[in-house]
């Protein structure tokens, strides 16, 4: 997906979060200070998990109300995982903190 298409406030976070070997954003909203902020994301498999969920949570990037979470549909499609954070600014300066963290974990800082 072009990153020209994303909420502005998702853009960071997103190449962050593709940078992580087995990790594909698919889709994302920032809530528009109405609702939760998401990213919709593949992994690859279970042990690409880990690395990224350790970064949203509150003892790793110090914010809390961020969580990953794991859906199918009603057709019991493959597993495509959520993070949810926060509704409104403090979501978007956060996951810019987050993103930051993914960004030095994989040597982009």
């Amino acid at each position: 997906m072009d990153m020209n298409e994303y909420d502005k406030e998702v853009v960071e976070l997103c190449k962050a979060m593709n940078l992580l070997p087995g990790i594909t954003t698919i889709e994302s909203c920032c809530g528009h200070g109405k609702r939760p902020y998401h990213i919709w994301f593949t992994a690859e498999g279970l042990l690409h998990l880990p690395r990224l969920i350790y970064y949203f949570d509150v003892c790793h990037c110090g914010f809390g109300g961020w969580r990953v979470i794991a859906h199918t549909d009603c057709g019991m499609s493959p597993a495509v995982f959520l993070v949810e954070g926060p509704v409104g600014e403090d979501a978007y300066w956060q996951s810019e903190a987050i993103a930051q963290l993914l960004r030095r974990e994989m040597g982009q800082t």
